[in-house]
């Protein structure tokens, strides 16, 4: 949390928007290890080719996936929520699964299969991206009436900073900047990762934090709290 007012610069705006075109990409790699998996070799393809080809498309994968949490976590700097960045990680894991339920799709076009394997591979590949996109719903998540536990702090906090993005949601992350007084009254503010639309500025919620260490900051959830130790000040 800190202590001095926090905004959205142009800088956070540009790292965020990249992690997310990032995140969307990765789908191709997803694509990419789903079809180098169960493309057979040709009769004058060695084994190792193949295997080269699906350790460049793993190592590409994880290298999306590293590179936008580090964007990420540039853009929300030191002062942030942390339940965001777990969300993040999940809508990059459900990217990956999009691309790779495509690939399945894909896959009997690329084999000419016999239409037996058309109905199989198309299904598993709806199955997969159905499960990958749930990551994208939105925080159902609801304000607490008590802590979760003793070293928990319970706040009201409302959005005084908001961007959204000009990618879909999803495809670009959306922030906030947090303002809510802390146990001594003091007003402090953190950035936040969006977990649930609709966020406006003014948007009211309830900020968990935790007491020993009061710069950690551990969500942001929308809705007017039932309680709240402080009213944003």
């Amino acid at each position: 949390m800190s202590l001095q007012p926090l905004r959205l610069t142009g800088g956070t705006k540009f790292t965020a928007g990249l992690a997310g075109i990032l995140t969307m990409t990765s789908m191709a790699a997803g694509w990419g290890v789903t079809a180098l998996i169960f493309l057979p070799t040709g009769p004058g393809e060695p084994l190792s080719s193949k295997l080269l080809y699906l350790a460049l498309a793993l190592i590409t994968s994880v290298a999306f996936v590293v590179v936008s949490q580090l964007l990420v976590r540039a853009s929300l700097g030191r002062f942030r929520t942390g339940g965001g960045l777990a969300r993040f990680f999940r809508y990059q894991l459900g990217a990956l699964g999009v691309g790779g339920g495509l690939g399945l799709g894909f896959l009997p076009a690329m084999l000419g299969a016999a239409p037996v394997w058309w109905v199989v591979s198309i299904t598993a590949g709806i199955g997969l991206i159905t499960v990958s996109a749930l990551v994208f719903r939105g925080d159902r998540r609801r304000p607490v009436t008590a802590p979760p536990h003793p070293g928990i702090g319970l706040a009201s906090g409302v959005v005084v900073d908001y961007w959204s993005g000009a990618l879909p949601r999803g495809a670009a992350p959306s922030l906030a900047v947090i303002r809510f007084a802390d146990e001594a009254g003091r007003p402090r503010f953190a950035r936040h990762l969006v977990r649930r639309n609709p966020t406006t500025l003014g948007t009211m919620g309830q900020v968990q934090y935790d007491r020993g260490r009061p710069e950690k900051v551990r969500s942001f959830t929308n809705g007017r709290p039932p309680f709240a130790e402080h009213p944003p000040q």
